[in-house]
């Protein structure tokens, strides 16, 4: 492994644990040799109740090798929200998806889909200029005119229209198909939609077993940031892992950057003291992980921070 440089944070003032971040410097510059595809997958939802139904998409990515007619190879979910004036294709189509193919060409992650959803209620009319402007309607929570019921929109029809379409470990796409498919569903996002993160893990606690939240903290609903206290992060991220004990699940947090390292490294230095977390990199033996890098601010850097949570999401299921 001597080719990949590792940024190794050493405990200190606000952090008491070792954080560990695997530079893959292949991944923008070397071309892989086995090409995956990405699709777009269109669905509707009305889960916003007020009596309108959005039509959207997103974009599934399909490793290399993937057969649709080879329903013995069933592959596992990860699920990417995209950050704040961003869309779907930022993962994929948009630049990214070269860098996903690298992620699968050494044989050290085994390979599986990635759907990059978005939060944005008119992904086909917004402009890449509207989004900018912060003026378009979303369902997170950060668009008060609208209920933040996006984690609704995820579970309910996004889960259905995608893992029912390709090889996957979902029997049926009901409440309880679902659930029973957890321990093969991952969610992650990237600034505000690691935001997003934190909310799935909240309120879609039993629908996944794995998360990785990227360079953002929490944000507790209905408490403005000025207003939130350090009690208010850690009852909205363990409520859901208390009330469900017998759910085994894996939070593997990133950061990077001095504009998004002191709050998040602040938080998962009190979050990881709670009895119900296991600090490591182990899923068999731990449930929360924290790697650290010093890339600046951009959804474009994701796939490196895959490369080191590719490691240790899916292991052991």
């Amino acid at each position: 492994m001597s080719e990949f440089r590792k940024v190794i944070g050493k405990p200190g003032e606000i952090i008491d644990f070792e954080t560990v971040f695997e530079e893959h410097p292949g991944l923008r510059t070397a071309v892989a040799t086995k090409r995956g595809t990405t699709e777009i997958v269109e669905y509707d939802t009305a889960v916003y109740g007020n009596g309108l139904t959005y039509h959207k998409y997103c974009y599934v990515y399909l490793p290399y090798g993937y057969d649709p007619e080879d329903k013995s190879k069933r592959y596992n979910v990860l699920y990417y929200q995209h950050g704040n004036t961003c869309e779907p294709s930022i993962l994929s189509r948009g630049g990214n998806e070269p860098m996903l193919d690298m992620l699968f060409e050494s044989g050290e992650i085994e390979p599986c889909i990635i759907v990059s959803t978005t939060y944005y209620m008119n992904p086909i009319r917004d402009t890449a200029e509207r989004i900018k402007s912060g003026m378009v309607e979303a369902g997170d929570g950060f668009w008060k005119a609208l209920p933040p019921y996006f984690y609704r929109e995820v579970v309910e029809s996004i889960i259905p229209a995608v893992e029912t379409r390709y090889n996957t470990y979902l029997e049926s796409a009901t409440e309880e198909g679902i659930k029973a498919s957890r321990d093969h569903r991952a969610f992650s996002g990237y600034s505000r939609g690691g935001a997003m993160t934190w909310r799935m893990i909240h309120h879609s606690f039993d629908y996944f077993r794995w998360y990785v939240p990227i360079s953002c903290d929490v944000f507790v609903d209905n408490i403005s940031k000025a207003d939130r206290t350090d009690q208010n992060v850690i009852d909205y991220v363990t409520t859901p892992i208390k009330a469900n004990p017998e759910l085994p699940f894996f939070i593997y947090a990133c950061n990077g950057g001095q504009r998004d390292i002191v709050e998040m490294t602040r938080e998962m230095g009190f979050l990881t003291k709670e009895p119900c977390f296991s600090y490591g990199d182990d899923p068999t033996a731990n449930n929360i992980y924290f790697c650290v890098s010093d890339y600046y601010h951009t959804d474009y850097l994701v796939p490196y921070y895959y490369w080191n949570a590719l490691k240790v999401l899916f292991k052991g299921v």
